[in-house]
């Protein structure tokens, strides 16, 4: 019988408590993963921040008003209403999120640290746990990956993308 052990991942990408969301963001791009967990400063696991926390984040940060300089000059030096430009759109009914734009400091990603978004609970599992209970836990759960705990020490990571490798073949039985 399969188990968590065989199936894991043990080289877990995590980040300490006190990470700022800009780092997070940068590492979750730059290793392809969609959320890691969070250790205290003696590597207990605190938590689980995901890109669905920073989702979270940055939906609740106010839209962005378009600068009225934007619109000077489009579609208003017309002289008569027949230019299509003059109906691209109504001015004050438009707002823009760019990341990296100008105004968007109140996102202030670099001020915001992981501990203030993650999930403080992280699901666990143990090494010795059946993968056909594995896969019945993530589902149940609707949980994307689990911690795997031995001892109350991380050592390793699971996820559902390693059930689906396994169902594909990729993993050797």
């Amino acid at each position: 019988m399969r188990t968590v052990r065989d199936i894991m991942q043990t080289d877990v990408i995590s980040v300490r408590k006190g990470t700022s969301v800009q780092e997070l963001v940068q590492i979750l791009d730059e290793e392809g993963i969609s959320g890691v967990p969070v250790l205290d400063s003696g590597g207990s696991v605190l938590g689980v921040v995901s890109r669905t926390d920073v989702v979270r984040l940055a939906a609740r940060e106010p839209e962005i008003p378009l600068a009225e300089a934007f619109w000077e000059g489009i579609g208003r030096e017309s002289e008569d209403d027949t230019d299509p430009d003059s109906y691209f759109m109504a001015p004050e009914s438009s707002v823009m999120l760019v990341p990296g734009g100008a105004g968007l400091s109140s996102l202030a990603f670099d001020e915001i640290t992981v501990d203030e978004i993650m999930t403080p609970v992280a699901f666990s599992v143990d090494p010795e746990m059946a993968v056909r209970e594995l896969a019945e836990f993530l589902v149940h759960g609707r949980i994307h990956r689990a911690l795997v705990l031995e001892e109350g020490r991380l050592i390793g990571i699971v996820t559902a993308f390693d059930l689906l490798r396994i169902m594909a073949g990729d993993v050797a039985d």
